[in-house]
């Protein structure tokens, strides 16, 4: 912010050597004052209407998936390291089958055996209603006791072929279980995106794995309290991180935080202490502000590189609308500024 009066520390520097004015005691505290008065009123006004980052801790971020193993299953192999770039459906890693393969087979055998049974039922039916039919024909030729005895008969395989129906209904949905699971067993990209570090080794049964979605990577970026009111969704915004120091990027506000995690209560049926609650929330912590944007074709923005940004807040007059000079001066000055951070 201060560099904001350099132009201003520049002129009256000016003035004095070109000797418009006289460099006395009178003049000096008048320079001098009216300059802290204009950088007080400057700062003020920034700060409520073109906000920026002063404690460079502007983050790109980006939503991740954590890919973990089953409890108890075994990672078999896997098949991505460190930071590989991966696209959807490619294979991270298996998992060890626990007798999957033998139980399907099993189950497979099964079928077979319960679709044989409901082609013996039908056919044993199809004979037993041939039967049935010629004794009707017979009429006074066949008994009714062994008309009613073979319908009888006719009703129970009917039954037994619905119970087997049942059954193989039941066998095919044990298969697709079965094959669900083993599927499972398959760790595949949901998205494109960047796998993270890779923390797990063959044979681990516990860990994970992040694969981070970088076609949807936002901006997160702190603000002081007196600003919350002032931030509104689609204000313009622009931000710069030391990955690509003199260049400052562009994007619009998504939201502001609805919370932080100040604001979060201990899920246990205990009180807070008061002291871990002064200790926790004694100093200011401001909020934070989510900011889409696009990325330029060719860049490459890290996730997790830090920087700062300013966003075009609601002012009180359009006549104000000046004071977004100051933000993107004050964020430009700290992208170039970022040059010195690598000393």
């Amino acid at each position: 912010m201060k560099e904001i009066m350099l132009p201003y520390v520049l002129i009256i520097w000016l003035l004095v050597k070109l000797g418009v004015i006289k460099w006395t005691l009178r003049n000096a505290v008048i320079s001098v004052g009216f300059g802290a008065f204009l950088a007080f009123m400057l700062f003020t006004a920034h700060r409520f209407w073109s906000p920026a980052d002063l404690t460079d801790s502007t983050t790109v971020k980006a939503p991740h998936a954590v890919l973990s193993p089953l409890f108890g299953q075994q990672v078999k192999d896997i098949y991505v390291t460190h930071n590989q770039v991966v696209k959807k459906g490619d294979l991270l890693y298996t998992l060890e089958s626990e007798d999957t393969d033998e139980e399907l087979k099993s189950l497979q055998s099964s079928l077979v055996a319960a679709e044989h049974r409901i082609t013996s039922i039908r056919e044993q039916i199809s004979i037993d209603e041939k039967n049935y039919k010629r004794l009707v024909n017979l009429d006074e030729f066949s008994s009714e006791q062994e008309r009613d005895e073979l319908y009888t008969q006719i009703q129970k395989g009917t039954a037994d072929l619905m119970a087997a129906k049942s059954d193989v209904d039941g066998i095919k949905a044990q298969i697709n279980q079965k094959q669900w699971l083993n599927d499972r067993n398959q760790v595949r990209a949901p998205f494109d995106g960047v796998v993270g570090v890779i923390n797990i080794a063959e044979g681990s049964r516990t860990g994970n794995l992040h694969l981070f979605d970088t076609s949807r990577k936002f901006v997160e970026m702190r603000v002081s309290d007196q600003t919350y009111r002032y931030i509104e969704q689609g204000q313009f915004a622009e931000f710069f991180v030391n990955s690509h120091p003199g260049e400052v990027f562009r994007g619009r506000v998504h939201s502001v935080t609805s919370n932080t995690g100040e604001a979060a209560v201990s899920a246990h049926g205990s009180t807070q202490h008061v002291r871990q609650h002064v200790g926790n929330n004694t100093s200011t912590h401001g909020r934070t502000v989510i900011i889409e944007f696009n990325e330029p074709e060719g860049y490459n923005v890290p996730l997790g590189a830090t920087g700062s940004g300013w966003i075009s807040a609601t002012k009180p007059t359009p006549k104000l609308g000046f004071m977004d000079i100051i933000g993107g001066a004050t964020v430009r000055l700290k992208a170039l500024k970022a040059y010195l951070n690598a000393l």
